[in-house]
């Protein structure tokens, strides 16, 4: 897999995602193997980061952190997902 490849693929992720074809929680199950096995094909380290700071952050805090409910998890992991696919957009 080639870096053009490996972004097209994470952008695909999160917008199935924001599109509701699937959960959170498989967005997560889908997303974390794909990155740690494919990231090395990417070197374009401004688009890892910007995936790192927002996406994998908004794992920890929506999917991986108790103490909110469901429902405001799934409201701010949208939000956060939106929000990185929309800064990765212009990155890849």
């Amino acid at each position: 897999m080639d870096g053009i490849k490996f972004k097209k693929e994470i952008l695909n992720q999160i917008r199935r995602y924001l599109k509701g074809e699937i959960t959170k929680e498989e967005y997560y199950d889908i997303a974390e193997p794909f990155y740690s096995e494919y990231a090395d094909c990417c070197n374009d380290e401004i688009f890892k980061n910007k995936f790192f700071e927002t996406v994998v952050n908004a794992c920890i805090y929506y999917i991986d952190e108790p103490g909110l409910t469901p429902e405001i998890k799934e409201k701010e992991f949208y939000k956060e997902l939106n929000y990185a696919y929309k800064e990765l957009e212009k990155l890849k």
